[in-house]
C-alpha cells in the first residue's frame, strides 16, 4: 500500500472516529429546579438559581465584509528566457548530477593564500574586540573587560602562529614550481 493511500485511511479513521464521539456523548440534561413549590409557600418568594446561559448576551454575528476574493498562490508572469519546470512524473529516472569540477591541488601557494585571509579576518576582529574593550571599560564593565580582553589574548597568539606559518609558506611558494 502506498504511503498516500495509508494517510488518506488514517484520516478517514480520525474523521469515522471523532463522528462517533461526538454522537456518543451523553446529552446535557437540563435539571430541574431543587426548590419546591411547598416549599416556596412555607418560606416565602425565593429567587431561582441563575445560570450563565440566562445572563449571557446572545452572540452576535461577527461583522466581516467579504472582501476580494483571493487566489491561493502568487503568479508572477515569466520573465524572457525563463524556463518554466517540467510537470513531476511519477516513479521518473534518476537525473544524473554535473560533473563535479577537480579539486585545486594544495600547494604551498594555495595554502598562503588561505594563511594570509584568515589572518586578516582574525586582524579586523582583534581591531574589534579592542574596541569593545574601551566601550566597556569606559562603561565600567569589567566582567565584559575580562572576557574581552581574554579573546584578545587567545587572537593575538594565533595571530602571531598565522603570521610565522604564512612567513614558512611565503618561502615554500617561491621554491615550487609555477603553475601550468
Amino acid at each position: 500500500m502506498r504511503s498516500r493511500e495509508r494517510v488518506m485511511l488514517g484520516g478517514a479513521g480520525v474523521l469515522v472516529a471523532a463522528l462517533l464521539a461526538v454522537a456518543l456523548w451523553p446529552a446535557r440534561k437540563e435539571q430541574p429546579p431543587s426548590v419546591s413549590g411547598a416549599t416556596v409557600e412555607a418560606t416565602g418568594p425565593t429567587v431561582a438559581p441563575v445560570t450563565a446561559a440566562d445572563v449571557s448576551p446572545r452572540r452576535a454575528v461577527p461583522v466581516r465584509t467579504p472582501g476580494p476574493a483571493r487566489s491561493a498562490a502568487t503568479v508572477v508572469p515569466p520573465a524572457p528566457g525563463d524556463v518554466p519546470p517540467e510537470p513531476e512524473v511519477a516513479n521518473a529516472p534518476a537525473q544524473p548530477n554535473a560533473p563535479l569540477a577537480e579539486e585545486l591541488p594544495q600547494t604551498a601557494r594555495w595554502k598562503l593564500e588561505k594563511t594570509e585571509h584568515i589572518t586578516s579576518l582574525l586582524g579586523r576582529d582583534v581591531t574589534r574586540l579592542e574596541g569593545e574593550k574601551q566601550e566597556a571599560r569606559a562603561r565600567g564593565d569589567k566582567a565584559r573587560v575580562e572576557e574581552v580582553d581574554a579573546l584578545l589574548q587567545r587572537h593575538r597568539v594565533r595571530l602571531d602562529e598565522l603570521r610565522e606559518e604564512a612567513r614558512t609558506l611565503t618561502e615554500a611558494a617561491r621554491n615550487e614550481p609555477p603553475e601550468p
